[in-house]
């Protein structure tokens, strides 16, 4: 950036020469200062300041050049223009604006702001010198420029990352794997998590999607998943008597006979059981239940048994206000060892255990 003196002693205006200098938007200016304004280590609040400034220039092209654009309006006069902002705070904001070299400051012997008229044109003023923000026209550009490319790649790194993390949810779901359970790629999850949250972290985002890109798919499970699947395969033991006539073509009739609202979405019935399955996991999406919660449900269900879950909410459906929660709940007692397919059953009228 051009490096600029910020304070200068009162000089009168018509010292400037009379050659017209080079112009730039007034406003055209402050909206590349505000898409660079971290670079000019500039708040937004302090960008507001400026903008208030620039509306005493009465010109649209602000001249770059020193001593052409003198603001000598008071704080008082400031403050009212920017809606009673608190004088402290406009103080602190003026003196950010100085520090980052978008304007100059020049001192009375009073440092009083003030002009000095001589017929009908200014003289002599002292105040805020605008004319360093046209003068470093092409530094913000520049600057802006830089920041838009920024943004464009923190949303471009967004998306790959965001893509590459439902990849790797997918394929878990696929192996029966819970995506928000404890496994060995949750730490990479919670970093995603973390770092998607953030703005102008690009550098972190590169890396994370390194991370996401090198991941396989294939998870290995803890001691606890271990156990939580050794215990699974004892709750199915448990419920295997309850479902195993099931399976067979007389006593899915018989079952089925006793789930009227099936009845009604599926009056041709079902051949096997893997008709039943396939038509429970139609309802599923009909029902409002999310589809990773059904394969919740199966996973520690049970894939027998979570189809059968899927008919008797659908027996219970105008009584259930949240079909996805009471299969979840369902399943949450599978995980705990409190799942009893019998007591499911009697809950729909007429099915005898």
């Amino acid at each position: 950036m051009t490096a600029l003196t910020t304070r200068f002693v009162g000089r009168p205006v018509s010292a400037a020469p009379d050659k017209r200098p080079v112009a730039f938007d007034k406003w055209a200016l402050v909206d590349d200062l505000t898409c660079a304004a971290a670079d000019f280590g500039l708040s937004h609040r302090s960008i507001t300041v400026l903008r208030t400034l620039l509306t005493f220039v009465p010109e649209r092209d602000l001249p770059a050049r020193l001593g052409l654009s003198i603001v000598f309006a008071s704080n008082a006069t400031l403050s009212t223009r920017l809606g009673g902002m608190p004088e402290s705070t406009l103080r602190r904001h003026l003196a950010a604006l100085v520090q980052a070299g978008v304007i100059a400051r020049f001192d009375s012997p009073n440092r009083k702001r003030y002009a000095k008229r001589l017929g009908p044109g200014i003289a002599c003023a002292f105040g805020f010198d605008l004319g360093p923000l046209a003068i470093q026209a092409a530094d913000l550009r520049s600057a802006a420029d830089r920041q838009m490319r920024r943004i464009e790649e923190h949303s471009l790194l967004r998306t790959q990352i965001l893509c590459l993390r439902q990849n790797l949810s997918t394929a878990l779901i696929a192996q029966g794997i819970d995506p928000e359970a404890e496994h060995t790629l949750s730490p990479l999850f919670a970093k995603a998590r973390l770092m998607l949250r953030r703005k102008d972290n690009n550098e972190e985002l590169r890396i994370l999607l390194e991370a996401f890109e090198n991941t396989s798919p294939t998870v290995k499970l803890s001691a606890t998943d271990s156990e939580i699947e050794r215990h699974q395969h004892r709750e199915k033991n448990n419920n295997s008597d309850s479902v195993q006539n099931l399976n067979e073509a007389p006593s899915i009739k018989r079952t089925l006979a006793h789930f009227p609202e099936y009845k009604k979405m599926f009056p041709e019935g079902a051949v096997d059981w893997l008709d039943v399955t396939r038509q429970a996991t139609s309802l599923v999406a009909m029902m409002g239940i999310d589809l990773p919660v059904y394969e919740d449900a199966k996973r520690y269900l049970g894939a027998d048994i979570a189809p059968i879950a899927i008919l008797c909410i659908l027996e219970r459906f105008e009584q259930i206000n949240n079909p996805g929660g009471y299969l979840r709940q369902l399943t949450k007692q599978a995980k705990s060892g409190g799942f009893d397919l019998q007591s499911l059953l009697r809950t729909v009228k007429g099915i005898v255990s």
